[in-house]
């Protein structure tokens, strides 16, 4: 659909100047050239790092050098991490053996029973809501555990098993702050300095417990010494950062900076697509939703939403409109889903179904993790949605905030949310829509719908999964639009060349004890 230039320029200068609002202060220190070291950006902070923590954008980068877990995704198959060998006892039976010489840091040997204590613990914190479909965790001898699930989709032994990070209950029960600051786990990798919103630094003790390096997964590989996250939030100072070289490698480079890179001597820029959507979330809460019960009101504001706009907004265009609740990275996508209308902008249309919803104006909030990106977006939906005589005011919270906040349904209207998976589309559904993985009972937005609920079943389960029953789903969402997916960003590393090779997880994250390094 062609669009006004002057309307695209006008929420684009809204954009810019709100960029001009934050900080340009450059970094202080040059990372050292030294190969026994790397700096890695991120882009927001992880906060409290300990292992029940829901995912975050932060988190997510710092992963694999904090913990290890039962299993890694390499490739797409599911490779033993700590588990030596695993066997079905029936199709929702399984049992877990790991290695019988697993030591954390503190010297405390990992057993059965704290793989039990670590899986109980995140299930009961509800911080981790793909763990609802566990129904029990038994220590059946000192190093096999037995898994009982309510339901098992495909892909979901490999995610279920490599969700949760494993530390031991006696280090855990020792920490001051629930390791929110100082784990002690598993990983070859120790945190030594955590400054709050600055940095944190891990180094290499040479306690690693598995010495048989052909066992050794990538995500558990240490290749450098000492691992230096830094947290830049502001996009300028990162590619300012990077120039400088006080950091090394960086997977958030932005999108209108990477020409500053690519093709320039002691650099490189690797562009992947990224396996997370951005999503919209209506609140469908019974008693605080002001969406719930009015699909037409949904519908408004959907399609009152210039995707296009957002991408460019947020993301310099270097990215994909998408067409569904997540992208096409995924081997159970649909292609037809592609030549569907989805919710395409039209203002028109949306004051009309606006008109039919009963609704003549609204005062709503619109909540989102305070990255750059998720803020530019946000105030391009408060511009766009201000000809439909709504109102938004724009809620941004940090990390840890978000997580929280999330979770109550007065706290939000409108969610502005990321979601990916490992795996299959399907499991990036059933982290939004299962209800079974979230405490107050309904879908991530508060939605109670059996029709749902049944639909996304079916199409996760091993048998009946298939493109009849993807397309299903997809066309229920559709059709009640609780939600809608907004755009595919890329996934932009830039590094200098003291890394040789970059390596990154199932996430597409840099995995810095897996690079390579220039001697």
């Amino acid at each position: 659909m062609f669009k006004s230039n002057s309307r695209l320029l006008k929420v684009l200068s809204m954009v810019l100047c709100l960029s001009m609002l934050l900080s340009l202060t450059g970094l202080a220190a040059i990372a050292e050239e030294d190969s026994s070291k790397v700096v890695v950006a991120l882009a927001s902070d992880p906060q409290n790092i300990g292992p029940f923590q829901g995912m975050s954008q932060g988190r997510i980068g710092i992963l694999y050098t904090t913990y290890e877990f039962l299993v890694a995704n390499i490739g797409g198959d599911m490779k033993g991490v700590m588990m030596k060998d695993y066997t079905m006892i029936d199709d929702l039976t399984y049992q877990c053996e790991i290695y019988d010489y697993i030591y954390d840091q503190a010297g405390n040997q990992v057993t059965a029973s704290d793989v039990a204590f670590c899986y109980n613990t995140a299930i009961a914190s509800g911080n981790l809501p793909k763990l609802g479909s566990i129904e029990s965790i038994t220590v059946v001898s000192d190093y096999v555990v037995e898994f009982k699930f309510t339901n098992l989709a495909i892909g979901d032994l490999c995610a279920l098993w490599m969700e949760c990070p494993i530390v031991t209950q006696a280090s855990y029960e020792a920490s001051a702050d629930q390791m929110a600051t100082d784990p002690v786990t598993t990983s070859a990798y120790q945190c030594v300095e955590y400054v709050s919103g600055s940095k944190m630094v891990f180094e290499d003790l040479g306690k690693y417990w598995q010495t048989d390096d052909s066992l050794v997964q990538s995500t558990s590989k240490h290749n450098v010494g000492t691992i230096q996250f830094d947290i830049v939030s502001d996009s300028a100072q990162r590619t300012n950062a990077l120039k400088t070289k006080a950091i090394d490698v960086t997977n958030w480079l932005a999108d209108a900076d990477i020409v500053d890179f690519q093709g320039v001597e002691g650099y490189q820029v690797s562009q992947i697509p990224d396996n997370v959507t951005n999503f919209l979330l209506f609140n469908c809460d019974e008693e605080k939703g002001v969406f719930a019960n009015n699909v037409k009101l949904r519908e408004a504001v959907a399609y009152a939403i210039d995707k296009e706009m957002l991408l460019e907004g947020a993301y310099s265009g270097n990215g994909k409109v998408v067409k569904t609740w997540g992208n096409t990275k995924y081997a159970d996508y649909q292609a037809s889903w592609d030549e569907e209308e989805y919710f395409s902008y039209d203002l028109e249309k949306a004051m009309g179904l606006m008109a039919e919803s009963g609704v003549s104006s609204l005062d709503i909030k619109l909540m989102y993790i305070s990255t750059d990106e998720a803020t530019k977006m946000a105030t391009i939906i408060q511009a766009l949605l201000m000809p439909m005589n709504i109102n938004v005011t724009l809620c941004p919270y940090d990390q840890q905030l978000a997580n929280e906040y999330k979770y109550k349904p007065e706290e939000w209207d409108l969610l502005l949310d990321q979601g990916g998976s490992t795996s299959y589309l399907v499991n990036v559904w059933k982290l939004g829509w299962d209800a079974s993985g979230y405490v107050h009972g309904g879908a991530e937005n508060f939605v109670k719908d059996e029709t749902l609920q049944n639909l996304l079943n079916v199409a996760l389960g091993i048998e009946t999964h298939n493109d009849e029953s993807m397309d299903a789903f997809h066309q229920y969402l559709k059709e009640q639009c609780y939600g809608v997916g907004l755009v595919q960003n890329m996934g932009n590393i830039a590094h200098t060349t003291k890394i040789t090779n970059v390596v990154v997880d199932a996430r597409g994250q840099v995995t810095p004890g897996a690079c390579n390094y220039a001697n």
